[in-house]
């Protein structure tokens, strides 16, 4: 019988992965390229040559999410690699906390248990929440963890007709820099040293009665995972989120908040768009300066060079001066301006026509969308069809 590759790496004291555990997260390929790589079937494997003596090597078996990696030998205690300091004076702090009721909501949300199923036409739709606080175990005041809980990684998957989720505690990776180091190496000093916080959990939801033709999901950045198991082709194709949505790749910069003409954006690790305030008019995308947005078709909006931004323009012979412009205009881009001769137009004679003041607007199309004599347009490349739709909504829904 041929050997498998666990058991072959067996004999040479050697990583080595399963296959039917590996979901494609690329989490080792990436923080261990000495020793994995992502081949042509989606899988990771090792190399050849994989260097297995530069890492720890519980820390690289403790990265894989589904526990797909092996190791022949005997594997050591993790090693952090961040020396962690006691605070002065932790336990009268935690003296306060000890001993109180926990919270069985954050328990069951570590536990990938605080979840609900509901089935829509054309899909399933599943909502899970994660932890937000850290729990108060004596070493999160020994240390001075924090005790908001940072953002979990997340893989969601599928096998047949079972749809499954894996969320972990942030591991550490030889790129972080020494700060996110030792806020990793805190929380991850408390998983499983109380029977309260695992390292991480998966979730799985079986529905052997449903045709399950393919899935999309979103993981906001308040801990939130929708996941659309879709049962219909069509409404699959058809499918589109509510919103705009920022993604992993944001560094909190804030410019999408600051461009915002709603108000729809909120600060935190990670930036926020509330659905229901956003117009999808993609603006906070264009001004993104690291392709951390996509739009409601999970596209990721391009971003444009400050200083090519187009900006709003007035069809002079079309303006009536009616003002609704500049009433909704957010930025004050947007003014009245007397006119030298009214009447070489030939609508009804004004006074004055609306004027763009181009370094206070940001390509935002509310005024386009407002103005009732299509006198305004904004030449962006970025064009949604539900902007007006979506705006107009935004307006008579009590805002």
């Amino acid at each position: 019988m041929a050997q498998t590759e666990l058991e072959k790496t067996a004999e040479a004291g050697l990583f080595a992965v399963d296959p039917e555990l590996c979901i494609a997260c690329d989490a080792c390929c990436q923080d261990f390229p000495e020793i994995f790589y992502m081949g042509g079937d989606q899988k990771a494997h090792t190399l050849d040559d994989q260097q297995a003596t530069l890492y720890n090597a519980r820390t690289v078996v403790d990265i894989c999410p589904t526990s797909a990696i092996g190791f022949s030998g005997e594997l050591p205690p993790a090693e952090l690699t961040v020396e962690l300091e006691e605070v002065p004076g932790w336990e009268a702090e935690f003296a306060r906390w000890k001993g109180l009721p926990e919270d069985k909501v954050e328990r069951d949300r570590r536990y990938g248990r605080d979840y609900k199923v509901e089935t829509e036409k054309g899909w399933i739709e599943i909502t899970l929440n994660l932890p937000t606080r850290v729990p108060a175990v004596r070493d999160r005041f020994r240390y001075g963890a924090p005790a908001e809980m940072p953002e979990y990684n997340v893989h969601v998957y599928r096998q047949g007709a079972k749809v499954a989720l894996t969320a972990w505690v942030p591991r550490l990776s030889p790129s972080d820099k020494q700060d996110a180091k030792v806020l990793k190496a805190k929380i991850l000093a408390l998983t499983h040293t109380s029977s309260s916080f695992p390292g991480r959990f998966t979730t799985e939801w079986e529905f052997p009665n449903a045709d399950i033709v393919g899935m999309r999901h979103r993981f906001d950045a308040h801990g939130q995972v929708r996941i659309l198991a879709f049962t219909d082709q069509a409404a699959m194709d058809a499918h589109q989120w509510e919103s705009h949505f920022i993604t992993e790749k944001c560094t909190s910069c804030s410019i999408c908040e600051r461009v915002c003409p709603t108000n729809a954006i909120s600060s935190g690790e990670r930036y926020f768009i509330d659905p229901s305030l956003c117009i999808n008019c993609s603006v906070c995308g264009v001004y993104c300066p690291f392709d951390a947005i996509d739009d409601n078709m999970e596209v990721t909006v391009q971003k444009i060079k400050p200083k090519q931004v187009p900006k709003a323009r007035v069809d002079e012979a079309l303006c009536t001066g009616c003002e609704f412009c500049v009433d909704v205009c957010p930025f004050e881009a947007l003014e009245m301006r007397g006119l030298v001769d009214a009447g070489e137009y030939s609508l009804p004679q004004t006074s004055q026509i609306a004027a763009v003041i181009d370094k206070n607007c940001v390509s935002c199309k509310l005024c386009e969308q407002v103005c009732i004599k299509d006198a305004i347009d904004v030449p962006r490349p970025h064009q949604f069809e539900d902007i007006g739709m979506s705006f107009m909504s935004y307006l008579t829904d009590e805002h």
